[in-house]
């Protein structure tokens, strides 16, 4: 499967799964908040300041939710740019690989010499170290 075409999916579905979860505690807050106000506007024990300090309240409320979403939207959008544009590098990169294997040569084959030189020359074991045997001394 394509890598991008991958990758969009399962980008669409985590803004998906976070819209829906958004919208769901939206709702609780808006629920939350027509009780709240019934609440203030019946009750003759609660004082004006009151009032204006919980409607203040819940406005900022509204705001940091508004603000938190336009965030994280924005975040979504940064890593749809960032995972398609290097899924697109590593394609077209894999393509010149392919140009450059020639029509006789299977791609599998020449990427895994490739793969199995650079090990060779980066790796560096150390000689195996024989141990002594420790004799348990009995008393």
């Amino acid at each position: 499967m394509n890598s991008t075409i991958m990758i969009k999916q399962i980008l669409d579905f985590n803004k998906k799964a976070f819209d829906g979860s958004f919208n769901a505690v939206f709702a609780v807050q808006e629920h939350a908040e027509k009780m709240a106000r019934v609440f203030r506007e019946t009750s003759t024990f609660f004082p004006e300041e009151g009032k204006k300090v919980v409607g203040d309240w819940v406005n900022t409320y509204k705001n940091g939710l508004n603000e938190f979403k336009a965030n994280v939207d924005s975040r979504f959008k940064l890593a749809y740019d960032y995972l398609l544009n290097a899924a697109d590098q590593m394609e077209s990169s894999h393509n010149t690989l392919v140009k450059q294997a020639g029509p006789d040569t299977p791609i599998d084959n020449q990427i895994m010499k490739k793969v199995a030189a650079d090990v060779k020359t980066t790796a560096h074991r150390k000689p195996a170290v024989k141990k002594e045997k420790i004799g348990r001394k009995t008393r």
